[in-house]
């Protein structure tokens, strides 16, 4: 398979976000170097964002964005984004499954998605990219922009960039 540029949202508003950000980080790049299905991984800068829509004193959460250069399917990719969370203590159950397909938000400790895979549009049980909220989610969109800006969101006929201007201002996405 042909190595391209997979890019992937990583979370956390429970216990150390920091530490856990980088285990995160840490176990995904080993098992891809296990694989041999890694040529590179970059870092956006870390955000914090306060958690709305959540109930008050919720702690805020840090996110980031990897730019995955890899030739591992996407859904292979997927199942192991599951495992890393699930090392790092993230535990799902059916009402996390349930929000996770809603609008409701949830702490976690770690979370890891798939917001694009190239010009790849595909939508299956388990996985849609572009991830569906992808435009609506400033605390993505900007780390994102940091890292391609003038990237072009399959299906939406507009850049990072272009989506992070329209995207509302609320909540505040702070550089940490």
């Amino acid at each position: 398979m042909v190595f391209r540029t997979i890019y992937i949202s990583v979370g956390s508003n429970l216990g150390d976000r920091v530490a856990l950000l980088k285990e995160g980080i840490s176990l995904l790049e080993k098992e891809l170097v296990e694989l041999k299905a890694i040529k590179s991984l970059t870092e956006s800068p870390i955000y914090e964002t306060e958690a709305w829509g959540m109930s008050e004193g919720t702690p805020a959460f840090l996110n980031l964005v990897l730019a995955l250069e890899t030739d591992l399917k996407v859904e292979k990719l997927l199942s192991l984004l599951l495992d890393v969370e699930k090392e790092c203590g993230r535990k799902r159950d059916k009402i996390q499954s349930l929000a996770r397909q809603s609008d409701s938000y949830a702490s976690r400790t770690l979370d890891l998605d798939i917001l694009l895979d190239g010009n790849v549009l595909m939508k299956t049980n388990n996985l849609t990219v572009p991830h569906p909220k992808l435009t609506q989610r400033r605390f993505v969109l900007q780390p994102l922009a940091d890292l391609d800006a003038k990237m072009t969101i399959p299906g939406e006929n507009c850049t990072v960039g272009e989506a992070l201007t329209a995207c509302p201002l609320q909540p505040e996405v702070r550089l940490k």
